[in-house]
């Protein structure tokens, strides 16, 4: 091995100051009188001199690429919260829910009166807040057609109804105190016994309850 390759191997350690006294006196030496040493040499410290550059650049690239993931994970979390909020509102506005029987004092609110031999149903006060009325069909062994898969229409013999609301307007308490009901025709006294209905009914599906508001023995 001549004293280039000694040299060579010496001069990462001369670059970074950590060798021997003695060493770097003949690391010295031989730069003074070797040109392609003193070369190697230069290229050492050029390759120290820019590393801090490098990393800078290196670390601005992981700062990039950080924000980067960062801004993407807010996007996607934004995305999916409006998703949700959106299949909430959706699911408010379009699904409904029967009306609390005493927060809309239903059995107060709603009745059955005759109007020149036509049957109405009415529905007034704080109850006239529904949407739309639900029919049913009772039996006689209390099964509401809808509600009971042992529902039997052959002994049908009553109607009921149920007031529905969007699950949206059951959040807020609307006091609506009209004084003009609103009325649902249900048929003739007539055409009811004709189809063996005895009894009408305002048909609370969630408590499985039924509040009568006419039935044909009482107003025959």
């Amino acid at each position: 091995m001549n004293n280039c390759d000694i040299v060579k191997d010496l001069l990462p350690l001369y670059a970074d100051d950590v060798c021997s006294g003695e060493s770097r006196k003949a690391v010295e030496e031989h730069l003074n009188s070797c040109p392609d040493c003193k070369k190697e040499l230069e290229k050492l410290r050029q390759n120290v001199s820019i590393s801090p550059q490098k990393d800078g650049e290196v670390l601005k690239r992981i700062k990039r690429r950080l924000r980067i993931e960062k801004l993407a994970v807010g996007l996607i979390s934004a995305a999916v919260l409006v998703f949700v909020l959106l299949g909430t509102l959706f699911y408010l506005i379009n699904w409904d829910c029967s009306m609390d029987v005493e927060r809309y004092d239903i059995p107060d609110n709603v009745y059955v009166t005759e109007w020149d031999g036509m049957l109405l149903f009415c529905v007034k006060g704080d109850a006239a807040s529904f949407d739309f009325v639900f029919p049913t069909f009772s039996d006689s062994s209390g099964n509401h057609l809808s509600y009971d898969k042992e529902y039997d229409k052959d002994s049908k013999n009553g109607i009921g109804y149920t007031l529905k609301q969007r699950k949206i307007s059951s959040f807020s308490y609307i006091n609506f105190g009209n004084e003009y009901p609103f009325a649902y025709q249900i048929g003739t006294v007539e055409k009811l016994k004709e189809k063996n209905i005895e009894k009408i009914f305002y048909y609370d599906d969630v408590n499985d309850k039924e509040y009568i508001l006419w039935e044909s023995d009482h107003n025959d």
